[in-house]
């Protein structure tokens, strides 16, 4: 039976929950979650993570010491895209537990992020759900942009590089309400946006 399900899902990645091959980088990073020392201080991470993908106000101060602050600040980043990946794709336990494996978590934090993830599994979807119901029921109404020219500081010399400034208008189904939205992309991040919305005209028509 799980032979069945594992030959279901087309794999676009080394992942079963990314669909694009820049992002894989990023799971690199998921191997860290060993800091916090035990599988029951990774339990209560990951139910934080949770809880404040759900909406609650969360706090990580206890997670965090002088030493492990940047890594906690982006294990925390990491693992919030992971949960959205893995619950907005519909994973079952054993492809959460193959990302995981794949990114080279160790075993025991596997099972307890994985049991984590399906024990509220219910909660982040539903809540994924309300959001992009959200985002549906908005538009775009107007837009503008410029281009600025920024210092960059690399360690080694500054480089100046270009990036766009796009300044969006949100017209929302909630009392009419509109919301401006204000994005800086670098050259490399306007690229692939405008690579996907070819992806999307291509599957479109």
């Amino acid at each position: 039976m799980s032979s069945e399900k594992s030959t279901s899902i087309e794999k676009l990645t080394k992942y079963y929950s990314l669909q694009v091959v820049s992002q894989e980088r990023l799971y690199n990073f998921l191997p860290k979650i060993n800091i916090l020392g035990s599988d029951k201080v990774c339990c209560d991470f990951i139910h934080s993570l949770i809880d404040q993908i759900c909406g609650k106000i969360i706090s990580f101060d206890r997670f965090i010491n002088d030493e492990n602050q940047r890594i906690i600040y982006q294990l925390i980043r990491v693992y919030t895209l992971f949960i959205n990946k893995v619950v907005g794709k519909d994973l079952k336990k054993e492809f959460i537990c193959e990302d995981l494996k794949t990114s080279n978590v160790d075993n025991i934090y596997i099972t307890a992020i994985s049991d984590c993830i399906i024990s509220r599994f219910q909660d982040i979807k539903k809540e994924l759900t309300e959001k992009l119901s959200t985002i549906s029921s908005s538009s775009l109404s107007d837009f503008d942009w410029k281009m600025n020219a920024i210092l960059s500081s690399d360690r080694i010399n500054i480089v100046q590089e270009n990036v766009l400034l796009l300044n969006l208008t949100i017209e929302t189904n909630i009392n009419d309400k509109k919301e401006q939205v204000l994005i800086e992309l670098s050259k490399k991040e306007l690229d692939h946006i405008l690579e996907t919305f070819d992806q999307i005209n291509e599957v479109s028509f």
